[in-house]
């Protein structure tokens, strides 16, 4: 073969393979409906002015039996796996603040300060007989 045909067959074979025999994709309408259904089934859901959800309910008015408010409390109190698990996420918390911090540039700063005090006779006149240096 020569080298005019390997380029033919070359672009024969990317030709062919780039061709799609597959029908062209439509996506098919969702079948939720625009608008949130209304009706004396579903009550007034729109309208959540002055209710309270069950998130804003206390233990205590949600669970009326005071035994079980103590069997809970004890449930609670004594849970390994739930005391675990706030560690782990106090941890993953301290991580994370630590991780985050690397984030920022680091700040350094120093300073020192030194005073020399000369003896009389080793001055010339007129010179200080204190030295007083300072940086930051």
């Amino acid at each position: 073969m020569t080298r005019h045909s390997i380029y033919l067959l070359i672009g024969i074979v990317l030709f062919v393979s780039s061709c799609s025999l597959s029908p062209k994709y439509e996506q098919p309408q969702a079948p939720i409906p625009a608008q949130w259904p209304r009706g004396e089934a579903y009550g007034d859901m729109h309208d959540t002015t002055g209710k309270l959800s069950v998130s804003d309910l206390k233990r205590g008015s949600f669970f009326g039996d005071e035994r079980l408010l103590q069997i809970i409390e004890m449930a609670l109190d004594n849970n390994r796996d739930l005391r675990l698990a706030a560690l782990s996420v106090e941890r993953a918390r301290a991580l994370y603040g630590v991780q985050r911090a690397e984030l920022f540039p680091p700040v350094d700063a120093t300073g020192s300060g030194t005073k020399k005090r000369s003896s009389g006779d080793f001055t010339a006149p007129g010179e200080p007989r204190t030295t007083t240096q300072y940086s930051v």
